[in-house]
């Protein structure tokens, strides 16, 4: 079996689960919101992804946080630092990837990530809000 490297929000190196119980969910798996509803009352829920450029875990963890669900949220797959903010966005308390990614992405790059201002391209930075048709100099 694979060792794996688990990661908290603050781009940190976990050594073991804090919790005993967590149920591995496919994030293709789920494809209702009853199935969702069906994990409110876990106390850990930890969604696998296949790839990086899998994001449907990322909808589902936001999707659960949405539902009330509080208990921990883990990401089991090897995304990159970069997307450890989203991932904190989403609702994602741990993010969980393989030894060999660990050693590609090193602890000093996920902590550099999670400590970063984050940008978002839909964030208003502190502007005004106007509508569009302002922005596009229609009167």
């Amino acid at each position: 079996m694979t060792q794996r490297v688990r990661i908290n929000r603050l781009g940190q190196f976990l050594a073991a689960p804090e919790h005993a119980e967590t149920r591995l969910v496919d994030a293709g798996s789920i494809t209702s919101f009853a199935q969702l509803d069906e994990l409110l009352a876990l106390p850990a829920v930890r969604f696998a992804a296949d790839s990086f450029a899998d994001g449907r875990a990322l909808s589902l963890a936001r999707q659960l946080r949405l539902r009330g669900f509080n208990g921990e949220v883990e990401l089991a797959g090897d995304i990159l630092p970069d997307q450890l903010p989203m991932a904190i966005a989403a609702g994602i308390d741990v993010v969980e990837i393989s030894e060999a990614h660990a050693a590609r992405c090193n602890e000093a790059q996920w902590i550099s990530k999670a400590t970063a201002s984050r940008f978002g391209y839909q964030h208003s930075a502190g502007r005004a809000e106007t509508s569009r048709a302002s922005d596009a100099g229609i009167a």
